[in-house]
């Protein structure tokens, strides 16, 4: 009996021992740096590890991390917000971690050249629809006086090769075409004219 108390009391330390080391062991938690803009969260944990990611106290991704990880989220995070991340696993101690997010800036300059060359494209796409309205114009202006013994109107009806229902019709059409071509043109330049002050005002900041 006593032999067999002896056996238990040496036992028992080792056993609370055990327990609290199966407790307490480390979970490894690194998160990859997170911009304003990211909409994906990446970094490395102990493989197997449950990470919660909060947004406040409300719940806003899940994933079970394989070691590597990689978490979307449905919209770029604020960097005015708190953001948590906890990551658990049986017989690991808990661990939670503040996300700090970068604000990344926008390169308005790069995105104002980008606007410049759409507008350059339109611009040049619709130059030779422009030259041939204006150079039909005088002749439509003397079609449309409707007076067959002016000058004028017989040089233009020669031009419209003796159609003038023909010619109009085609310098209407000219005229829709540059209208419908040009419409992208003014969303253009309020964006650029946004992206102009909004370049100053980052500006500013520094």
């Amino acid at each position: 009996m006593k032999k067999f108390n002896l056996i238990l009391g040496l036992a028992l330390p080792f056993m609370f021992l055990s327990s609290a080391n199966a407790s307490s062991h480390k979970l490894t938690v690194k998160i990859n740096p997170i911009n304003n803009q990211a909409k994906t969260i990446t970094g490395k944990t102990t493989r197997g590890t449950n990470i919660t990611l909060y947004e406040g106290q409300k719940t806003i991704a899940k994933k079970k991390s394989s070691g590597n990880f990689s978490m979307k989220v449905t919209k770029p995070l604020n960097f005015k917000n708190k953001y948590q991340l906890l990551a658990t696993k049986k017989g690991y101690t808990s661990k939670k971690v503040n996300l700090k997010i970068v604000v990344k800036e926008i390169n308005y300059d790069a995105k104002i050249k980008q606007i410049n060359a759409k507008i350059e494209t339109i611009k040049n796409q619709i130059k030779p629809l422009n030259q041939q309205v204006k150079a039909m114009e005088a002749f439509v202006n003397a079609l449309e006086n409707d007076d067959p013994t002016s000058s004028d109107y017989q040089t233009a009806l020669q031009q419209a090769n003796e159609n003038a229902t023909a010619y109009e019709n085609q310098y209407n059409n000219l005229k829709a075409q540059i209208k419908a071509d040009s419409s992208p043109l003014g969303p253009l330049y309020d964006q650029r004219q946004t992206y102009i002050y909004k370049s100053i005002q980052q500006l500013l900041k520094h």
